[in-house]
């Protein structure tokens, strides 16, 4: 097994192990070893319901409205 070895801050370092001990792993390296191995396996797929969608999303241009008000639309439609 190779070692790689990096630093963090102390803030970053607490979170991991606070991470690491609340989902049950042994220590820190096995939080980030499972961590990176999700991450190497992540694959997503171009399918075609997603192309099109991202096609729509181009196609429809850019909104004049603020970020502010985009918001406020989209919890008037959710009923929030």
């Amino acid at each position: 097994m190779a070692t790689i070895r990096f630093e963090i801050s102390e803030e970053m370092r607490a979170g991991l192990e606070a991470r690491a001990s609340e989902s049950d792993y042994a220590d820190v390296a096995d939080y980030l070893r499972d961590l990176i191995q999700a991450d190497l396996e992540d694959s997503w797929e171009m399918t075609p319901e997603l192309a099109a969608a991202l096609a729509e999303g181009e196609a429809s241009g850019i909104d004049s409205r603020s970020i502010e008000d985009i918001i406020a639309d989209g919890r008037k439609r959710a009923g929030l």
